[in-house]
């Protein structure tokens, strides 16, 4: 079974190397420069990481048979056996090269954002907003569709010049000195760089932490941005919400829809905060994960299944943004 999950290889990779394929980018300009962006990871950063994943000390294995003690000893020494024998690094970074990639500095941080612009007139801009654990990586597959559509069974007046950013401190954008970097100050950013690159009306999207900063966005009232979408709407009720949270029976009136969805929700907030509660209050604590790009694997595997991005039966290998096209699996 073939699923898209090559991007947590890809993201071990980028964190590894992201210091030194930034450091040979020449700055040109002023402050609000634009400045193209080329991907190159050193052979040393690619060699360091492989061994990196071959010296991993792997744990015991888990005492269950399902995943409720987390991602299983298997699952994870199979990415790690196709990441440190068979991935081709070079593969992705000719698909991302094959863009056009730049940085700008917003606000005291690098930013990196794909921008490609649709051959077809009055396209409307789109900034796109990935989220985490993510990278633009997964945004890939929108272009072509969206700028394109004539080839994709639409029409010239659904085009759309697209623009997308990387999160700061993921993918290529530089990781902020300071704290505070929060939804809304990004957004404050994604209109900056909007206006930065000439559009006075465009439109925003976004998932996850991507969602969290479109909707900042929107409720920045910036005058250039008409509209928004998301796929991550935060739509329960308060009351449903907290209920929700203390783990307190379902409230009585739901549907049976509702109440599947009040379960699931109470489950997660049980059973699945963990992660965003370490990185949310002790963050700088977490070196196992800055250090192993197995362990890195396994923490984002494991937020992947818990938010239902990753189906259990999924393999973690292939198809994913930048897929090993010789990955059967």
């Amino acid at each position: 079974m073939k699923h898209g999950w090559t991007l947590v290889a890809l993201l071990l990779g980028g964190t590894i190397a992201m210091s030194a394929a930034q450091a040979q980018v020449k700055t040109e300009g002023g402050a609000d420069a634009i400045r193209p962006f080329t991907v190159h990871v050193p052979d040393e950063a690619l060699t360091d990481l492989k061994r990196r994943v071959a010296a991993t000390r792997w744990p015991a294995r888990e005492t269950v048979t399902d995943q409720s003690q987390g991602v299983p000893l298997a699952t994870v020494q199979t990415l790690a056996r196709y990441w440190g024998t068979e991935y081709d690094w070079r593969q992705c970074e000719a698909k991302l090269n094959a863009l056009p990639q730049f940085l700008t500095t917003i606000d005291g941080v690098d930013v990196h954002f794909i921008h490609v612009r649709s051959t077809h007139p009055n396209a409307l801009p789109m900034i796109v907003t990935h989220g985490w654990p993510g990278s633009s990586l997964e945004q890939l597959k929108l272009i072509e569709p969206l700028t394109n559509p004539t080839a994709h069974g639409g029409s010239a007046s659904d085009a759309f010049d697209v623009v997308i950013p990387s999160l700061p401190g993921h993918g290529f954008s530089a990781a902020p000195t300071e704290p505070g970097w929060d939804p809304m100050r990004i957004a404050k950013a994604w209109v900056v760089l909007m206006q930065r690159l000439g559009y006075t009306r465009f439109v925003a999207q976004g998932g996850d932490w991507g969602n969290a900063v479109t909707e900042q966005m929107a409720l920045l009232g910036a005058p250039e941005l008409i509209g928004m979408h998301t796929n991550m709407p935060a739509t329960v009720p308060p009351d449903i919400d907290k209920a929700a949270f203390a783990g307190a029976p379902a409230p009585a009136g739901l549907s049976a829809d509702e109440k599947q969805a009040y379960e699931q929700l109470a489950y997660f907030y049980k059973h699945g905060l963990g992660y965003a509660i370490e990185m949310a209050n002790r963050p700088q604590t977490l070196y196992g994960i800055g250090d192993s790009p197995v362990g890195m694997a396994a923490w984002m595997l494991e937020s992947r299944e818990i938010l239902g991005i990753m189906p259990q039966q999924a393999s973690p290998l292939s198809e994913g943004p930048c897929p090993d096209t010789n990955a059967e699996r």
